[in-house]
């Protein structure tokens, strides 16, 4: 048996892992980052790869905010050429009654100070000839970003490795025991680790550490249909999201531009897949060349899918546990993490450090499913109905859980 030691462990080798390890090391932490498969290769290097800042719950700006600072300055943190692109992002409404959900959008990103734009549909095909009438309005964000996950993640793995992290693969925590001077942990090797502090940023099998620490959390794992895209003329962005979830699209900065659409697949943790059906690519492929005629004949290439942890509330679970002291938790990121992960990696920092982050982050604490789960709308609307009635059975007898279909 390897006895290895640290001030701090991290169950998790993402993006969100990574980052931690990296600010960790930056205040003097000695960390060593646990993966069960390869770091950065399960939601952290399949995702859309939007670096998005425009649509977020009003309590994810700040934390977004500062996530989106970092990204920008990750070229001369990493001395590396990350290929991120701001490319601007639009919300499109392809409906009048998309429109009050655009102009939400709008006055809760510019009360949270990041500049949104509300465009109705002439003005919007002024701007980009390429969209059809069906374009009834839009939200223009010019700071979002684009970058490419599968590039993305190594990077950021090195950068936490150069700064004296030590990344362990193909290693799976199997037990976790409390003791007086923090934890001990088992895997699946022949490892063993001993560390003052402990974080659970395992994505979409957090749930496991937390219910095993009595902070039980409604977890699901999902995943978005996503597909290479070979559009008969280029498309060079900005990003783009439909309000009704009928499209995703942005483009290619080291290969073919990138769509999708919803609602999301089911997802398996045991084998950590979330097959695609074959005829999703087809009612996808003609609904962008509906919206965005300009795109010409369109080809499909590669399909696939990421394991996401997804909660109810579509927030993440970032804060200490309430329970058990030195744990602090980071999953769940309900298709937000690649945008956030730098930002979180910064507050997970602070937390076990200083036990404070200069960030708000009360709304993400697990302890707020201890009376049930608020359900954001977007679990009635954007998942397979399989999930939604799965999400019924299991919270039965709740309002949340009765209410009618949308």
């Amino acid at each position: 048996m390897v006895q290895r030691n640290a001030d701090v462990a991290i169950i998790g080798g993402g993006l969100v892992g990574c980052f931690a390890a990296y600010f960790l090391r930056q205040r003097g932490q000695s960390v060593l980052v646990i993966e069960r498969g390869t770091v950065c290769a399960a939601a952290s290097g399949t995702n859309f790869g939007n670096l998005r800042l425009q649509g977020h719950h009003p309590a994810e700006y700040p934390l977004a905010l500062r996530a989106q600072a970092i990204w920008e300055d990750l070229g001369p943190l990493s001395g590396e050429n990350c290929a991120i692109k701001t490319s601007g992002h639009l919300y499109l409404g392809l409906a009048a009654r998309d429109q009050h959900k655009l102009e939400s959008i709008a006055q809760e990103a510019n009360a949270a100070d990041l500049a949104v734009d509300l465009l109705h549909g002439n003005a919007v095909r002024r701007r980009w000839p390429m969209f059809s009438d069906l374009v009834t309005g839009a939200c223009w964000s010019r700071r979002d970003g684009i970058a490419e996950p599968t590039r993305i993640g190594p990077l950021v793995a090195r950068l936490a490795a150069s700064a004296g992290a030590e990344l362990i693969e193909n290693t799976r925590v199997t037990r976790v025991e409390k003791r007086a001077a923090g934890f001990c942990l088992a895997t699946d090797g022949d490892l063993s680790v001993s560390c003052g502090r402990l974080i659970n940023a395992a994505g979409a099998w957090g749930a496991e550490l937390a219910g095993a620490c009595g902070e039980p959390v409604p977890l699901f794992a999902a995943g978005p249909p996503l597909f290479e895209v070979h559009p008969e003329h280029p498309w060079d962005g900005p990003s783009l999201a439909a309000i009704d979830g009928t499209l995703l699209l942005r483009p290619g900065l080291t290969g073919p531009a990138v769509a999708g659409t919803f609602p999301r697949v089911k997802a398996d943790l045991g084998s950590g897949r979330a097959p695609v059906p074959p005829e999703r690519v087809g009612p996808a492929l003609a609904r962008l060349n509906s919206v965005v005629p300009g795109l010409g004949r369109l080809q499909a290439g590669r399909v696939w899918s990421g394991v996401e942890g997804y909660l109810p509330d579509m927030l993440p679970v970032i804060g200490a546990s309430g329970t058990t002291p030195g744990l602090v938790h980071a999953f769940g990121f309900s298709g937000h993490g690649f945008q956030l992960a730098p930002g979180v990696g910064a507050v997970v920092a602070e937390l076990v450090t200083t036990g404070v982050s200069e960030t708000p982050i009360d709304a993400f604490a697990p302890a707020r499913f201890a009376d049930g789960a608020v359900v954001d709308d977007k679990l009635w609307r954007e998942f397979d109905p399989e999930l939604v009635a799965h999400f019924r059975q299991t919270q039965a007898g709740t309002a949340e859980a009765s209410r009618p279909e949308l």
